[in-house]
């Protein structure tokens, strides 16, 4: 069959070739500042990429905001107006549009939080000043750890450098005063699964970095208080299974004492961030399938009810405590909630025929299991399912309505998605999360197909109709699953992998396989071979299509590659598509969208309509 699918177009009715676009992707809100009087400033991705709106006091619609080539964040400038940040620079955003340059930011930036004091603009910055490497200069093992700057800007002082940290940190944030910054420094210098990592900060009146914790495990982002006098942070505090136990939330003094944990295990944090009282934080996790926001308190006690909706974006603050927020559900596209005005984002409205509905089945074992369904109206119940296989594999999977957006091609075309929860998903607990340990590609994989035989029996698939999709974890059980059984007609594997020590030992990262399979042996014991795919390749027979990026530290294209050969050697039709520069999932428009143009033209081809 050799190489399938790689002419420079694919064919697909018009209809369905537009539904391809990048740009039809739903809005979504970055960030909400207010801009003083009621006025807010709304930061959008999304088709309106960057694009600033303007929601005025008592308003029902967005209004654009012209003038900036892009936007990359944006924060309150005090009591009125804005800071943005735009093409190498930070500007000033006055309430009726005006705009003033305020610095240029230095080259290489990596992370950067601002603040607006009493003497003006405060920026705290994290700066790579490597020199770009020599691509003819030998590379060495092991490689030095190489070092970021931390800088301060300040109108007084201009650009001052104030320590060192090691390469791969990020996610700065800094006090009201600009005195006291906070960011997460990776415990490994490549990629991990386990996120591992610390928190370190710096004083401004000390002159040094400190280590905050020690054995912070899988870490998320930290948020000094405004004030300065602690630090509230994300992580686990595990050394042994740092990827399947989900993290709390914790708050320390500035001192390192008096470290608190906030949301006591088990649960999947999404977002946090301070709340309009000093000593609150709300917060947004995912609870089961469901999306959740409330509130924490720094003492311990109990929180306290948020909205009646999930913030599904970064909380702000109207000066009388009113809280500001994009939210959706499963009924309801996204939306912004300003007190009891909800106000539609753009194009929500294109979508009215896609639905999502939840599903829980039986596991083999018992084990109760839940997934969420996507469709179009008007969809016959005997269409082709397509099983929509999430990476991680711990991850979540959220009934939110938006996300029948992403699959819209494949569900306006005819298909319908299916999205498991299986064993190995965050939202249902530690014990759930550690479900596949020691049985990835098999009890997980039951999961899956126990839940299309439910769907079947359901009257919502057929048995003989049924076709699989994925990207990273969701690649490998893709491969898996056409490996293992035969219940699929067709597969499209996204940045996959088939075989875990030769994935652990080329990318460095020794997490994955010791936490899902067991510590590094030698020689491999059948303990350790038994969920790779790579044994299993001469037994997959379904029409198998592979995309992946060159340049991807986490699933190498070399996985790919193999599989590929493998299947071409014994005529399976198979395709891989490489994209230049890409890594561990695609991000330039134009491979986003041939992605979704060849995901659909394969299935059209081998799992065809009725």
């Amino acid at each position: 069959m050799g190489l399938h699918v790689l002419s420079p177009e694919v064919e697909l009715p018009p209809r369905l070739d537009r539904l391809t676009d990048p740009d039809l992707d739903l809005c979504r809100v970055e960030r909400i500042v207010p801009m003083g009087g009621g006025a807010l400033l709304v930061a959008l991705s999304g088709k309106a990429d960057g694009a600033l709106r303007l929601l005025k006091p008592g308003g029902k619609r967005l209004w654009r905001i012209g003038g900036f080539d892009g936007v990359e964040e944006v924060w309150p400038a005090g009591p009125e107006g804005a800071i943005v940040q735009s093409g190498g620079a930070l500007w000033r955003l006055q309430p009726d549009g005006r705009k003033g340059r305020l610095v240029d930011l230095p080259e290489g930036l990596v992370s950067l939080d601002v603040a607006w004091g009493a003497g003006g603009l405060i920026v705290g910055a994290l700066v790579d000043r490597r020199e770009a490497p020599d691509p003819d200069a030998p590379r060495f093992y092991p490689r030095p750890r190489e070092t970021v700057t931390l800088c301060r800007y300040a109108p007084t002082a201009g650009w001052v450098d104030l320590a060192e940290a090691p390469w791969g940190c990020g996610g700065l944030s800094m006090s009201r005063d600009g005195r006291r910054m906070v960011w997460t420094e990776p415990v490994n210098e490549v990629p991990e699964e386990a996120q591992r990592g610390e928190f370190c900060g710096f004083d401004l009146g000390e002159g040094k970095v400190r280590r905050l914790t020690e054995g912070a495990g899988r870490v998320g982002r930290a948020l000094v208080a405004p004030d300065g006098s602690g630090v509230i942070y994300q992580a686990n505090h595990q050394i042994r299974r740092p990827i399947t136990t989900h993290t709390d939330l914790w708050w320390m003094g500035w001192d390192g004492k008096g470290r608190r944990n906030l949301t006591g295990g088990g649960r999947c944090i999404k977002d946090f961030g301070w709340g309009m009282a000093g000593d609150r934080v709300w917060m947004t996790a995912v609870e089961g399938l469901e999306v959740v926001t409330g509130v924490v308190v720094l003492d311990g006690s109990a929180g306290t009810a948020f909205e009646d909706r999930p913030a599904t974006s970064p909380v702000a603050w109207l000066a009388d405590g009113t809280a500001v927020f994009e939210t959706e559900g499963p009924e309801a596209f996204p939306a912004i909630r300003t007190g009891d005005r909800c106000v539609p984002l753009p194009q929500t409205e294109k979508y009215e025929d896609l639905q999502i509905a939840s599903v829980q089945w039986t596991a083999p074992d018992g084990l109760v299991v839940e997934g969420v369904v996507y469709g179009a109206e008007g969809t016959p119940r005997g269409a082709p399912l397509l099983v929509s296989a999430h990476g991680g594999p711990a991850s979540t999977v959220e009934a939110l309505r938006s996300h029948a957006v992403r699959h819209r091609h494949l569900l306006r075309a005819g298909y319908r998605v299916f999205n498991p929860a299986f064993r190995g998903s965050l939202g249902f607990g530690d014990a759930f999360a550690q479900g596949n340990i020691g049985c990835q590609g098999e009890a997980d994989l039951e999961d899956i197909l126990s839940g299309v035989n439910h769907l079947v029996e359901a009257g919502q698939a057929s048995i003989d109709r049924v076709g699989i999709f994925g990207g990273s974890y969701g690649g490998y059980m893709t491969l898996r699953a056409l490996a293992v059984t035969d219940r699929f007609v067709a597969g499209v594997a996204l940045f996959g992998f088939l075989d875990n020590r030769w994935m652990t030992l080329e990318t460095g990262d020794f997490t994955y396989e010791t936490e899902y399979i067991a510590p590094l042996s030698w020689p491999p014991t059948k303990k350790a071979r038994r969920s790779d795919v790579f044994p299993h390749l001469g037994s997959i027979q379904a029409p198998l299509l592979m995309l992946h990026g060159d340049r991807d530290p986490i699933c190498t294209l070399s996985q790919s590659v193999v599989a590929y050969r493998a299947l071409e050697d014994r005529r399976i039709p198979v395709g891989l598509v490489v994209y230049p520069g890409e890594g561990h999932g695609f991000r330039k428009k134009k491979n986003r969208r041939d992605c979704a143009r060849r995901v659909l033209a394969w299935f059209l081809e081998h799992l065809p309509l009725a």
